[in-house]
């Protein structure tokens, strides 16, 4: 088997993936710093409004919702749409006067750079898969699979025991 057709293998087995099973598996705090091109704060920012917009259909996001996603202070959202609005990457605006809140929307830089970080990120992805061996790699999710529901019956089994919900 070529490597062309063990990537092509590979992209099979990770399309029945849950993007959220593809996160869980292969991202870790090095992997992301490898792959992405702006600092952290900002790679989170432009991601949540990739994310929000993909999974809304809505191509804003109020800093608000930001603030809660992220976690940080909003003083802290704003430098990083500023700094992110000084590269290109947003345009941040508001609806009406603004009093109903500020949001912004990734330009078409920003698209792109996602774009081209998820299907480096693929790519990555498509040759662990076939680097591993996609037989392999079935069978160790399917160990992953049991040992998750096994964690998942004992914390509910912890939980009852001790009373909490």
């Amino acid at each position: 088997m070529t490597d062309m057709n063990r990537t092509e293998g590979a992209s099979g087995v990770l399309d029945t993936l849950s993007p959220d099973r593809v996160d869980k598996l292969f991202h870790s705090p090095a992997l992301r710093h490898l792959f992405q091109e702006n600092a952290s704060n900002e790679y989170a920012l432009i991601w949540l409004l990739s994310k929000h917009t993909k999974d809304t259909g809505s191509d804003k996001i109020y800093l608000k919702d930001m603030v809660r996603e992220l976690g940080l202070p909003m003083s802290k959202v704003s430098a990083i749409a500023h700094s992110l609005q000084d590269k290109g990457l947003v345009r941040w605006t508001h609806d009406g006067s603004g009093e109903e809140g500020t949001y912004i929307l990734l330009t078409e830089t920003a698209i792109t750079s996602v774009r081209t970080q998820r299907q480096a990120l693929r790519d990555y992805h498509q040759r662990v898969v076939a680097a591993y061996g996609e037989e392999k790699f079935l069978h160790l999710l399917g160990e992953i699979t049991q040992l998750e529901e096994i964690m998942r019956q004992e914390a509910e089994k912890e939980a009852d025991t001790h009373g909490k919900p």
